[in-house]
C-alpha cells in the first residue's frame, strides 16, 4: 500500500513537471502581456530582461534566491538588471529607491542587494531612517562619508524620478515583475508558480534570440 502511495505521488509530480514543460511556447494574455509600447533596451544587440522589485516587498525578497540562481544559467547574449519600482504617491518607498540609486552610483548594487534585504526584511532594519541606514551601509564597509555624499548628490535625487518614469513606462502594476527586451511583462501572478515565472521568462528569452540570429544566406 505505501508503494501505491509512493508511485501515485511520483507519477502526479512526473505529470506536473510534464505539463510545466510541455508548454510550446508562453500563451500572450495568460503568461504574459505586451507592453502597448516597446521600450528601448539598454543593451542593444543583446537581449534584455528586467526585474523591477521593491526592497520593501516580501514576495521581492522571497523570490531573491531563486532570482540569483536563474541568473546564473543566462546565456553571455542575455543581460539581467534590477530596476526599483516607484509609484506615484508612494512617497514610503523614496527612501529605498534611493538607496538602490546609491548603490548603483558607488557600483555595490549587485553586491549589496541580498544583504539589503536581509537588512529589510529579516532583520527589520528600517532602512528608510537615514541614521539607521549609514549605521548598516559602514558595517557593510562602505565609508559613510562616501555612502552619504552619493546619498545626498543630485545623482540619488535623480534615481527618483527615474524610477517613476520606468514604472510608468513599463506599465508595472506590482512586484515582482519581469520584463523581457522591453516587449513583454510577467509576473507570478500571470504565470500562477515562482517555476512557471522562469519557464515563461526563459521562453521569451528563447523568442527574442530567434530574431536577432542573422537570417541564412540563400546560395
Amino acid at each position: 500500500m505505501a508503494i501505491t502511495r509512493t508511485l501515485a505521488r511520483l507519477l502526479a509530480a512526473g505529470l506536473a513537471l510534464l505539463a510545466l514543460n510541455s508548454q510550446a511556447e508562453p500563451r500572450a494574455g495568460v503568461d504574459f502581456e505586451y507592453l502597448p509600447a516597446a521600450q528601448a533596451t539598454e543593451a542593444p544587440g543583446k537581449i534584455e530582461v528586467i526585474e523591477f522589485f521593491w526592497f520593501g516587498c516580501p514576495h521581492c525578497y522571497h523570490l531573491e534566491p531563486k532570482v540569483q540562481a536563474w541568473e546564473k544559467t543566462l546565456g553571455k547574449d542575455v543581460v539581467f538588471r534590477r530596476e526599483h519600482v516607484l509609484w506615484n504617491g508612494r512617497s514610503d518607498m523614496e527612501g529605498h529607491v534611493r538607496l538602490f540609486a546609491t548603490l548603483k552610483m558607488l557600483g555595490k548594487l549587485n553586491a549589496l542587494t541580498p544583504a539589503a534585504f536581509d537588512a529589510i526584511q529579516r532583520d527589520r532594519i528600517e532602512l528608510r531612517d537615514e541614521v539607521k541606514l549609514f549605521e548598516w551601509v559602514a558595517a557593510q564597509g562602505i565609508p559613510r562619508e562616501q555612502f552619504e555624499n552619493a546619498y545626498r548628490s543630485f545623482g540619488a535625487q535623480a534615481g527618483l524620478a527615474r524610477a517613476r518614469q520606468l514604472t510608468l513606462d513599463h506599465r508595472v502594476d506590482g512586484v515582482p515583475t519581469f520584463i523581457v527586451n522591453g516587449k513583454y511583462k510577467t509576473s507570478v501572478t500571470k504565470t500562477g508558480n515562482e517555476d512557471k515565472l522562469f519557464v515563461v521568462v526563459n521562453e521569451l528569452v528563447a523568442k527574442e534570440r530567434a530574431t536577432l540570429k542573422p537570417a541564412k544566406k540563400s546560395k
